[in-house]
């Protein structure tokens, strides 16, 4: 009974709805970044993904009970859309160069910010909708994937964006003050 009462709250820990509210309100900016500015959505990208990092940090890890209550949602069709339109949103801005450590290796290569951030969508929706059912084992297999896809997908995806994001920013606000 009490292993039951501690991932219980584990699952309701503030730590998890923390996680949970701020991946909705990404995904839901995500969902609408068309009515948006390039510009504001960069302004906006900068603010929300440090805190959904910082968030992603202090994830509980738990023990799973019961996997066969695991689901992901996104589908790739959906992801590839997705990755699709925000390439067309960010335009020319989308690729860079950049060192992804979590290869080993030291090289410069292409990234794609649109990709990064179809990956961190994915596993926020993903989590957000397991997350959401009644289910007790449905959140403990969210929050354990959201844990896991953190430390093995969009923690290190988002550390990758936010360089480039800030550099964009910076660049515009150089452009504005240049243009007064």
């Amino acid at each position: 009974m009490e292993d039951y009462k501690n991932q219980e709250n584990i699952i309701r820990s503030k730590q998890v709805l923390e996680v949970f509210a701020v991946g909705t309100e990404y995904c839901r900016f995500i969902d609408g970044i068309r009515n948006y500015t390039v510009d504001d959505a960069l302004l906006f990208l900068q603010s929300i993904l440090p805190a959904l990092y910082l968030k992603g940090t202090f994830l509980p890890t738990i023990e799973v009970q019961d996997d066969s209550a695991d689901e992901r949602f996104v589908t790739e069709e959906e992801y590839e859309t997705l990755r699709l339109q925000l390439a067309q949103f960010f335009g020319e801005r989308d690729f860079f160069s950049a060192v992804d450590l979590t290869n080993d290796d030291i090289e410069s290569m292409p990234i794609s910010l649109s990709e990064l951030l179809a990956d961190i969508y994915m596993d926020m929706k993903d989590f957000l909708l397991l997350y959401a059912k009644e289910n007790p084992s449905a959140k403990e297999n969210a929050v354990a994937a959201c844990h896991y896809y953190f430390h093995t997908g969009w923690g290190n995806r988002l550390v990758l964006a936010l360089p480039q994001i800030h550099r964009l920013v910076a660049a515009s606000l150089r452009t504005e003050n240049n243009e007064e």
